[in-house]
């Protein structure tokens, strides 16, 4: 299949946009005194303009008056100001940095979107509306984690890559002078009907029925954590030899999650080997950080997968062989955030694959939304470089490094 990347921008914008999506509200119609509201906490639910006269002796001697009505008229059927009761709602600013221009420092104090902090109080039906902007940050910190196919189709390919570290390290510290690689390998679940059982020896050496050696299959290993020391990575390729299974190599999903919990099977084809223990997307490295639970626990589901992406901020680049690149753009248009690139042969485009797919997801900026209720919804507007406001878009694309645009809240109501 070839190699699977995982590239991990540390950018804040889950924590910041859950709090953004808890402010939030549904428009309505002045209705005030036709809902016959007997309480002010009803009246104040019927719409944004109401308001609810506590004046106790507001409406003696006057038939019919309701104290749930349009402020204008309540004053004018004789209640003062002072005995109305219509809270407004209020869009408070509580951190408000400036955007850098360049990631220098602690990733933590580079600033990308701007406000950062908002404290919206709603009343039911009422609208609030923001104004959000994002910048591309010149040298923002790349932590890139190579998860490689090691069974036996990729054995000539492995030479190439054992150069990989040093060229690819030279090519991304044109963008980025903080790069941290790290490295892992997958085949598939090491158990029939994915591996060889016969003859015997080939339990233990795959590629004793072909007259070679190679090593037992296994499902991911985790190699190397992420360093900034480019030399160790390239050792730890270098070292690296393939296995040999039956089934195409897709324990990648497997190892997708396990690099996500640990800081193509769809689901349910483990049934395949009798596996029906749901994937749980949680980390199952033992000590020799091998997947413990391959054998156990079945394929993660592509919604799983995205979830996981999401959680943790990381983009996916799928660098595939051209036999199943259809298979696996099918793929990324489930898992949003995922790019698609065919290796060559012998896996010597793998770093122009990379430098590609970075680009691209620099070159894009779309605000999520964690964590809404469902009585709250928010909506956006797009303005992007040409200053053209675009309703309902919440993304901007063909970006360069400084740019900003302002991807700003349409309408937020409750």
């Amino acid at each position: 299949m070839g190699a699977l990347l995982i590239i991990t921008q540390w950018i804040t914008w889950a924590s910041v946009l859950a709090f953004i999506g808890i402010i939030t509200g549904v428009c309505g119609s002045n209705v005030c005194t036709s809902r016959g509201a007997s309480t002010c906490k009803q009246c104040l639910a019927v719409h944004p303009s109401c308001a609810w006269c506590f004046q106790e002796d507001f409406g003696h001697g006057s038939a019919g008056s309701s104290r749930c009505d349009l402020k204008a008229n309540l004053i004018a059927a004789g209640c003062a100001p002072t005995g109305l009761e219509s809270p407004a709602s209020k869009l408070q600013v509580l951190e408000d940095r400036p955007l850098s221009r360049k990631a220098a420092g602690a990733t933590k104090d580079v600033t990308q979107i701007q406000p950062q902090k908002l404290h919206i109080t709603l009343r039911p039906d009422d609208v609030k509306r923001f104004r959000v902007k994002v910048r591309q940050v010149e040298d923002y910190p790349v932590d890139l984690y190579y998860l490689m196919d090691l069974s036996f189709s990729m054995n000539d390919d492995l030479f190439h890559l054992r150069s990989l570290g040093k060229l690819l390290a030279e090519a991304m510290n044109r963008t980025t002078s903080n790069l941290r690689m790290g490295f892992g390998a997958f085949v598939d679940k090491p158990l029939s009907p994915y591996m060889y059982i016969s003859p015997e020896a080939a339990v233990k050496n795959p590629c004793s029925i072909i007259n070679t050696t190679c090593l037992p299959q296994f499902g991911y290993k985790h190699v190397l954590s992420l360093t900034g020391e480019v030399w160790r990575f390239t050792e730890e390729v270098r070292k690296q030899m393939v296995s040999r299974n039956r089934d195409s190599p897709e324990g990648g999903f497997d190892a997708i999650v396990q690099v996500a919990a640990c800081k193509a099977h769809m689901a349910l084809d483990g049934r395949m080997a009798g596996i029906v223990r749901p994937n749980d997307g949680r980390c199952h490295l033992n000590a020799r950080n091998m997947y413990s639970m391959s054998t156990t626990m079945d394929y993660p589901s592509l919604a799983l997968i995205n979830d996981k992406m999401s959680e943790n901020n990381i983009n996916l680049v799928f660098a595939v062989t051209q036999s199943v690149v259809s298979l696996y753009q099918n793929y990324s248009e489930l898992i949003p955030g995922t790019t698609v690139g065919m290796l060559s042969k012998d896996s010597s485009n793998v770093i122009q694959l990379i430098l590609q797919a970075y680009a691209k997801i620099r070159s894009k900026v779309e605000l999520e939304v964690l964590g809404v209720p469902e009585e709250l919804s928010l909506s956006f507007n797009a303005t992007c470089l040409n200053g053209q406001v675009i309703p309902g878009l919440k993304s901007c694309s063909g970006l360069k490094i400084g740019d900003t645009v302002s991807p700003s809240s349409r309408d937020a109501w409750m």
